[in-house]
């Protein structure tokens, strides 16, 4: 029940930028059992093993569920991912080229 509420303040955090406290949040709801469970798992093991988001698609799209929520929930993680340089643990909190 309350991975799904950890897991929108993560998408929150990382849509504002706020990559390390969307990671915490992403964390704890990893620790459920149900469908934002293990998306969060596949996000997470991305975002830490550096993997690049293309094969996170593959892989959420395997778990069963609304195949558009999804797919939104992928292109919300592509546009945090894209906008914000994120190399956890070290990530560049301003946008994309914003020397």
């Amino acid at each position: 029940m309350m991975e799904d509420l950890y897991f929108r303040l993560y998408e929150i955090e990382m849509i504002s930028g706020e990559v390390k406290r969307g990671i915490h949040f992403l964390e704890k709801a990893s620790k459920g059992n149900g469908f934002y469970s293990k998306i969060s798992s596949i996000l997470l093991d991305s975002i830490k093993n550096h993997r690049p988001p293309e094969l996170a698609e593959d892989e959420i799209m395997k778990v069963e569920g609304d195949e558009g929520e999804k797919r939104a929930i992928y292109f919300r993680y592509l546009y945090s991912y894209n906008r914000y340089d994120i190399d956890f643990p070290k990530y560049d909190a301003k946008r994309c080229d914003d020397s």
